[in-house]
């Protein structure tokens, strides 16, 4: 194989380790609750 050929398998390679990674790692949902008070001028009328 030419090196073209081993770079691309080596890319498409770490993408699929990248996808199994990231479809295996049960991230937790956010807990922390956000209040924003929001003034009367830029809500729509």
């Amino acid at each position: 194989m030419n090196r073209v050929g081993i770079i691309m398998i080596v890319i498409v390679g770490l993408f699929a380790a990248g996808l199994v990674a990231l479809s295996s790692w049960n991230i937790p949902a956010p807990t922390t609750a956000i209040n924003k008070v929001v003034s009367n001028e830029n809500l729509p009328k």
